[in-house]
C-alpha cells in the first residue's frame, strides 16, 4: 500500500496526465522525486494562495554577484526547499558550483527520503534521452 500516492505530471509541460485512471498516479519514491522538482520549480510570490511560499529566486539570488558567498547562499536556499518537501530525511553529496565566466550555476545532491535515495540537479536532459513517463 503506498504511502504517498499523486497525479503525475508531463516532465516538459507539467500539465497533468488524465484519462487513464490509475497509470495517471505516481507512488512513494516517484511522488516525492516529483514533488522537490515542483518545490524547486515555484518561486516566491507565484502562487495565488500562499505568497510566501517558493524559492526566493527574485527576492534572493537573481541580481546578486556571482562568487563563493552568493553560490554558498544560493545552495542554503536550495538545500532548505529539499529538506522541506514530505517525506525527505536528509542530503547527501551536495555539489554546486557558479562559473563566472558564462554566468552559470550548477546544482546536484542525493536526496534522502523514506523510500530511497533520489537524485536533483538542475543540468539539462541529453535530448536523446527519452524522459519517463
Amino acid at each position: 500500500m503506498p504511502t504517498i500516492t499523486v497525479r503525475k505530471l508531463n516532465p516538459t509541460t507539467w500539465e497533468p496526465f488524465q484519462g487513464n485512471g490509475q497509470s495517471n498516479f505516481i507512488s512513494d519514491i516517484d511522488a516525492v522525486a516529483q514533488i522537490i522538482k515542483q518545490r524547486l520549480q515555484l518561486l516566491q510570490g507565484e502562487w495565488w494562495a500562499d505568497t510566501n511560499d517558493g524559492l526566493p529566486f527574485w527576492q534572493s539570488i537573481a541580481g546578486y554577484a556571482g562568487g563563493a558567498n552568493s553560490a554558498q547562499n544560493i545552495n542554503l536556499l536550495i538545500q532548505a526547499r529539499i529538506l522541506g518537501t514530505p517525506f525527505v530525511t536528509g542530503l547527501t553529496s551536495v555539489n554546486a558550483a557558479y562559473n563566472p565566466a558564462n554566468r552559470s550555476y550548477t546544482f546536484s545532491a542525493t536526496v534522502q527520503t523514506q523510500f530511497g535515495a533520489v537524485t536533483v540537479t538542475n543540468a539539462p536532459t541529453p535530448p536523446n534521452r527519452a524522459l519517463p513517463q
